[in-house]
């Protein structure tokens, strides 16, 4: 077949004509400008695109006799000859001046079947925000042509994001405040130069900001390497950044801090003392919290100072907090300081790791000694004073002995072991931290410790112990805790000596959770004096069936006698302690002088008989 023809379109004004395009074909630039472009861009480019339809169009409306209702209508009746829409429902209003003259418009309606949230659906399915950017940009463009002032529309809802209907609001631009604001710049064409060169400095900036975080974490890694400790790498930063910086434990207590005098740091742990009362959610509370993140980073402003804080972990738990502190911190770009921060960070948990590693392996090394003296595998003083030279305690000096007690009893087996290791911890650090010449180790079930005297030159070993109490209960409040202290000892080679007085302190111990060997008057010159059996033999003798610890009666008529004579033969005050009745106490205070043959209104028998019953519980014969 051959053919040929000619085919003309005289009316065709090709200085102003439309094109017509098929659907799919738009679809098709859609996904191919998404892809080469981005999302954002392609924003900008469709909502413009749709501006200069919705001018063209207009400009046409205006070129006709229509008035001024006339012409909104014929704003979507064009939408829907174009095929954008296939119909629109809406309703407006406008307020003109005396010269016919648009002062300002609001209307809002609906799209049916709009073009743009149909593809979409078909090639990128549902997301979260409206995308009839080609619509939003006729309805801006048209509107404003024919109202000579600048007109925006916004679409609220969208089929395209999985609405059940497209829906729009337009209104002035100065009727909008600031709802619109990020939206103006996709009206406005960014050449693509630009953004290049926009997008150029931005990747030059990230680049710099890289290599200065490589270089900075080159001199921290070498400075760890090199054993540096804490407070020279603080110092070291400081040097580089020129940025006050601080590290503090968990409960920001200082550790180190550079670029600040004594009085500025005196200030500033004063108002952060003063935060922490009136926030403290921000710390965690409990050892379970220490396994959360309290946070990634906060900023605290404060009279004195802003603060940017990292905290920094050991084996798991929050350890602490590294601090930049600035006067001013819109003048800094924080995101930045926040990567070195972060860093700055990581390197304290290294070094401090580190250095809790060689306190708690030195520690234990120093407690292993302790343990052998006490269980005798070390006997010859000669050899006691050998060995301890390794444990850089002069044993030649007056010295205390403590015997720490704990217990929780829902504490289950396997947490057991954990748990000794906590307390071991702490009782590292505390030493450590209230520079006490101490030795820790454990022994029969309890911990021990060996304090010289030259470590208490400014504490009393009561109150040593009474701040190691507090520290204890403080970050152990489910637990239990008691202390037994020897009197002062002299001769290392008598330490088991002191460990046997620590223990009938630590036996005795029922009201106080701190109780010194001294503080037991004649029942420790009793029990010091060595005479366990004829205190034992005077108590069979004294209580009789009493001490049968198999009869439950006879233990419960034991206690009653014990809560009598320490409140002094008072009625109202035992028959409290023990929650019975004035009747059933009487009963069983006849029941015990028959028992005893004992007249327990005599002073000096009932002196006489609580000396015994404290001598063996001292003794650990008798548990009440």
């Amino acid at each position: 077949m051959h053919t040929t023809g000619k085919s003309y379109n005289h009316d065709l004004d090709i200085h102003n004509r439309k094109i017509v395009t098929p659907e799919s074909a738009f679809g098709i630039l859609r996904k191919t400008l998404v892809s080469n472009i981005g999302q954002e861009r392609l924003k900008g480019f469709l909502i413009r695109f749709g501006w200069e339809m919705g001018v063209y169009d207009a400009n046409q409306a205006l070129k006709e006799e229509f008035t001024i209702e006339d012409l909104f209508k014929q704003g979507p009746i064009y939408h829907c000859m174009n095929g954008q829409i296939s119909g629109s429902e809406y309703e407006g209003r406008a307020e003109i001046d005396e010269h016919n003259q648009i002062i300002s418009l609001f209307g809002t309606g609906t799209w049916e079947n709009s073009y743009e949230a149909l593809d979409h659906l078909k090639r990128f399915g549902i997301v979260e925000h409206p995308v009839c950017y080609t619509l939003i940009g006729y309805a801006s463009g048209f509107m404003s042509t024919i109202s000579d002032q600048q007109v925006l529309a916004k679409e609220v809802a969208c089929v395209g994001k999985g609405d059940s209907e497209c829906r729009w609001v337009i209104k002035s631009q100065n009727e909008w405040d600031d709802e619109l604001i990020d939206e103006l710049p996709y009206y406005n064409e960014k050449p693509i130069v630009k953004e290049l060169q926009y997008t150029y400095e931005q990747l030059l900036e990230q680049k710099n900001t890289v290599t200065r975080l490589m270089e900075f974490q080159k001199v921290l890694t070498e400075e760890i390497a090199n054993g540096s400790n804490l407070q020279t790498i603080i110092d070291m930063v400081y040097n580089l950044i020129q940025i006050p910086i601080l590290v503090q434990d968990i409960d920001f207590r200082s550790i180190a801090y550079s670029g600040l005098s004594q009085d500025e740091f005196n200030k500033i742990q004063d108002e952060m003392n003063r935060y922490i009362q009136e926030n403290r959610t921000i710390l965690p509370q409990t050892r379970k919290e220490k396994h959360q993140l309290p946070f990634r980073k906060k900023i605290i402003k404060m009279d004195y100072q802003e603060h940017l804080i990292v905290p920094f972990f050991i084996e798991k738990e929050v350890f602490g907090y590294c601090t930049f502190l600035y006067n001013d911190m819109n003048t800094v770009n924080t995101e930045d300081d926040y990567m070195l921060l972060a860093r700055i960070a990581n390197a304290a948990s290294l070094i401090l790791l580190n250095e809790k590693t060689r306190l708690e392996s030195y520690t234990r090394m120093k407690g292993i000694f302790l343990e052998q003296v006490l269980n005798g595998t070390i006997s010859s003083k000669k050899e006691m004073m050998v060995k301890g030279r390794y444990t850089g305690l002069n044993l030649e000096l007056p010295y205390y002995l403590a015997i720490l007690e704990y217990s929780n009893p829902s504490l289950a087996l396997e947490e057991e072991f954990h748990f000794q290791e906590k307390i071991f911890e702490t009782l590292s650090q505390y030493i450590k931290r209230e520079e006490i010449n101490s030795l820790i180790g454990l022994y029969e079930g309890n911990f021990i410790l060996f304090i010289t005297r030259e470590g208490k030159e400014k504490k009393n070993i009561e109150s040593i112990m009474e701040g190691l109490y507090q520290e204890l209960n403080k970050k152990y409040p489910k637990f239990t805790f008691k202390l037994g202290i020897s009197n002062e000892g002299h001769k290392i080679e008598n330490l088991k000596q002191q460990y046997e007085e620590a223990s009938v302190a630590l036996r005795l111990n029922t009201a106080k959770q701190v109780m010194l060997f001294k503080s037991l008057g004649i029942v420790g010159l009793l029990i010091n004096s060595n005479n366990r059996d004829g205190i034992k033999m005077l108590a069979h003798q004294e209580l009789g069936p009493l001490l049968h610890k198999e009869d439950p009666k006879m233990v419960e008529l034991m206690k009653t006698l014990y809560i009598f004579l320490l409140n002094g033969g008072k009625l109202e005050q035992t028959l409290l302690d023990l929650s019975i009745s004035m009747s059933g106490l009487l009963y069983r205070i006849k029941k015990i002088e028959n028992i005893i043959d004992k007249d327990l209104r005599n002073p000096t028998d009932a002196y006489q008989l609580l000396l015994l019953i404290e001598s063996l519980i001292a003794l650990g014969e008798c548990s009440l």
